[in-house]
């Protein structure tokens, strides 16, 4: 529910900081007080679009704070746009138990939206807070108006059965688009596959050409930079040998060395060691002397070698920046290449399976979506009935409530072969049509009411904004209003704008919205009535002149049938 809300620099508010409370919270108060301006700051919070002309004049911006208390939403796993999933997306994770909601728009224009202090776009705020909200007024944030809501309240009132059933059409619905999506490798058609498997057969036939082999290319770059550096090698094993064997090399001096000790090695132990030692590095040093003679002898430099190494280096990096970033990678890319090769072409048993399977998934998905449709449309009577029944309650006695449920068994849907839709006549005579094309702002704020009133809570949304629900309406209607507005409040948050004393006179919390003026400035301000400025305030509503006491007298009446009545509905 919205616990918090804080506006900062909104038309008439420079700051204003009020807490809601569970159940029905009603704001009263002048006309021209700023009742308005807090459903805008609300509107602008949930993701309508905001003009800097709200702001405050003087102020360089706007900005509004929502605090939600989400610990009543339930995750729903199935859901790809529950409210859970969609903050995850965001990297919003550790929630805890609330979500705070910002909005700010500078004079320049620009608008920034922050999630739990993630900045997201419009469009990313508007469907999440769709899940915590709807506002039912004048303003445009009203779910009732998209048809594509509609299957989704007429299910959540089917109750278990009706919503197992929608649960298993998705499930098999899942189950029929993986198996297509495997039959074409995720192409929509057959010239697609065909596409693919000609892309996929260039790409082996490339590789297969290239034959490329592990660890290769650290082979090739070793033996380049061999033949790059030929003459510094070829000078240096040159210069080696010829210090070592030459005429007067080491090898000469150390083998007289050698002779010179062995003369005295009998004489001493430490000579003897001595004599060894030497002797050992001379064949030692032998060795190494016939080695670079060798090399020296077996040396050649190729400019053909060079030039194939060279070339065969640019293939493999061609290699890697089309198929990976290393050799290893491109290998892997063949692997898993030829592996979708044979689906597309080879496997035959396996299509036939998989078509086998599509069939029998679509007879079943058939199946269940003739039976999900029936259960629509029991719901559907039900509804209508309930919907009707409290329109007539709520001073709407001319208006009809229809269901339209247009059935496609051609078309596969992951909620069934059905469109739905919600129709009314408001008056008497007139033909039914969609709520967007018939229905008032104050028409579609009852028409909500009494779904909610039917529903009774079923669907997920937190907090019901009603701001225009008492418009053409007085006396017992308005009563009724009321108790409804109660009964709804009774599941979720609900947040009325009122002119009406006998409306006012059901609320949990009463907020009055008071306008001052100072300095020459005049601001708005909303503070929370106590039992008696409750009185004070319905006795205003109703117009209370020289006959004071006795409206004073008339709302405590009010207040008490109003009570009484709350105590019978708990």
């Amino acid at each position: 529910m919205l616990s918090r809300l804080i506006i900062n620099n909104i038309a008439l508010i420079e700051h204003l900081d009020m807490d809601l409370s569970p159940g029905l919270n009603v704001l009263t108060g002048e006309t021209g007080a700023g009742k308005s301006i807090i459903i805008d700051s609300v509107n602008l919070v949930l993701g309508e679009r905001g003009s800097k002309e709200l702001i405050s004049t003087g102020a360089s911006k706007a900005r509004v704070e929502a605090f939600f208390d989400i610990s009543a939403l339930k995750r729903d796993s199935d859901d790809e746009t529950d409210l859970f999933s969609q903050l995850e997306q965001l990297g919003i994770e550790d929630l805890g138990e609330e979500l705070i909601i910002v909005r700010e728009i500078t004079a320049s224009g620009k608008s920034v939206c922050r999630v739990n202090g993630e900045i997201v776009t419009l469009n990313t705020l508007k469907a999440v807070t769709s899940r915590l909200v709807d506002v039912h007024g004048q303003h445009e944030h009203q779910s009732l108006l998209e048809p594509k809501r509609h299957i989704g309240i007429l299910d959540a009132f089917g109750g278990a059965e009706l919503s197992e059933a929608a649960d298993k059409v998705r499930r098999i619905y899942a189950d029929v688009r993986a198996v297509e999506n495997r039959l074409n490798a995720g192409f929509v058609s057959e010239a697609e596959r065909e596409r693919r498997i000609d892309i996929l057969e260039y790409q082996i036939s490339e590789i297969d050409a290239a034959d490329p082999k592990p660890a290769e290319e650290s082979a090739i770059e070793e033996e380049l930079n061999l033949l790059s550096n030929a003459e510094r090698i070829d000078s240096s094993l040159a210069k080696s040998s010829e210090l070592l064997s030459g005429e007067g090399g080491a090898l000469t001096s150390l083998r007289s060395a050698v002779a010179a000790v062995s003369s005295i090695s009998e004489l001493s132990a430490a000579y003897g060691e001595l004599h060894q030692r030497l002797e050992s590095t001379f064949y030692e040093l032998e060795d190494a002397a016939y080695q670079l003679r060798d090399m020296q002898l077996s040396y050649e430099f190729s400019p053909e070698r060079l030039n194939e190494l060279e070339n065969r280096l640019d293939l493999l990096n061609l290699l890697k920046r089309k198929y990976g970033g290393s050799v290893e990678a491109v290998i892997a890319f063949k692997e898993s290449a030829l592996s979708e090769l044979q689906e597309l072409t080879g496997a035959d048993a396996l299509r036939a399976k998989l078509a086998a399977e599509r069939d029998s998934l679509k007879k079943a998905y058939c199946e269940q979506a003739e039976r999900l449709t029936a259960l629509r449309k029991l719901a559907a009577e039900k509804l209508k009935e309930g919907v009707n029944r409290e329109l007539h309650v709520l001073g709407m006695e001319k208006a009809v409530f229809d269901i339209s449920i247009a059935t496609d068994p051609s078309a596969l849907h992951q909620s069934g072969c059905d469109t739905v839709e919600f129709l009314l006549s408001a008056n008497a005579g007139e033909p039914l049509k969609p709520l967007s094309k018939v229905a008032s702002g104050g028409e579609l704020s009852r028409i909500m009411l009494a779904i909610k009133t039917v529903c009774a809570g079923i669907d997920g949304t937190l907090t019901l904004i009603f701001d225009e629900v008492d418009t053409g309406i007085s006396g017992i209607t308005a009563v009724r209003v009321g108790e409804r507005l109660s009964l709804v409040s009774k599941r979720k948050q609900v947040l009325s704008v009122t002119h009406l004393p006998q409306i006012a006179a059901f609320a949990d919390m009463h907020l009055l919205v008071e306008k001052h003026t100072l300095d020459n400035s005049t601001r708005t301000a909303v503070r929370s009535l106590n039992a008696q400025e409750r009185r004070a305030e319905l006795a205003r509503i109703m117009g209370a002149g020289a006959s004071r006491e006795s409206a004073l007298s008339y709302a405590a009446e009010m207040l008490a049938e109003a009570e009484k009545f709350k105590q019978g509905a708990e």
